[in-house]
């Protein structure tokens, strides 16, 4: 064989192989082309998935602490409602005693029969109390606390100084002075107080004079007490 003819052969080899060669690889890649776009296909959704997933967690996740949230608010408004009810209920209880007090004075009112009698007294056109006139109110309940059965009278009065309307209004006010020194600083139970605002329809001395004049701006306070009731006046056995 010619050198001509072995380098033809040679030649002819080559460029099988390198043809060969070539053919194989783009086979190999239009196979492995699909498969990689699908892993990236399953890849995506496999992430579309968790990321799906992960919100509904956290939905989930939210709506638990909402729904904890309204137990925690729902079982305050019960503890609140609760307490309320407990309350206003003890306050029934205390306002039924209240009246069924009331009815027995009222009941029984022939019963009771005057006993201590204070006269407080006011600066012009004034209702404040003195400490002199507090002391003197101090004393009216010290007394009450060993009275079973009673109730006070508050009257309060003026000078003839003024028009009806204003001493009107000023005896008034003179008067629920006393009450509400009596009930905020001594505890006297108020179903227990009557109160009237008399102006000047009864001046001391017919208020002549100076010292009638300051006479009559007053509060005149009146306990009347009864007998404790007995076993059988109360209906007992």
């Amino acid at each position: 064989m010619s050198k001509a003819i072995l380098s033809a052969t040679i030649t002819l080899a080559v460029g099988s192989l390198f043809i060969a060669g070539c053919a194989t690889k783009n086979y190999v890649k239009q196979s492995v082309t699909p498969i990689d776009q699908k892993i990236d296909q399953v890849d995506k959704s496999a992430q579309a998935r968790d990321s799906s997933q992960v919100a509904e967690i956290g939905k989930t996740n939210q709506t638990v602490d909402e729904n904890e949230k309204k137990l925690s608010a729902t079982d305050e408004i019960a503890k609140t409602a609760d307490t309320e009810a407990k309350g206003a209920m003890a306050k029934t209880n205390q306002n039924a005693k209240d009246l069924n007090d009331l009815r027995s004075v009222v009941a029984n009112i022939d019963d009771y029969k005057p006993g201590t009698q204070v006269v407080v007294h006011f600066g012009f056109n004034k209702d404040t109390l003195t400490p002199d006139e507090k002391a003197k109110l101090d004393e009216v309940a010290m007394q009450l606390g060993s009275q079973g059965r009673y109730f006070i009278t508050v009257e309060g009065f003026t000078d003839q100084t003024g028009t009806a309307a204003v001493n009107d209004t000023l005896s008034r006010a003179r008067a629920n002075k006393v009450i509400s020194y009596l009930v905020g600083s001594h505890d006297v139970p108020v179903y227990r107080i009557h109160m009237v605002g008399l102006g000047d329809q009864k001046l001391v001395d017919d208020g002549k004079g100076k010292k009638a004049r300051e006479a009559s701006r007053r509060v005149e306070i009146t306990v009347y007490t009864a007998k404790p009731l007995t076993t059988s006046a109360t209906g007992g056995n």
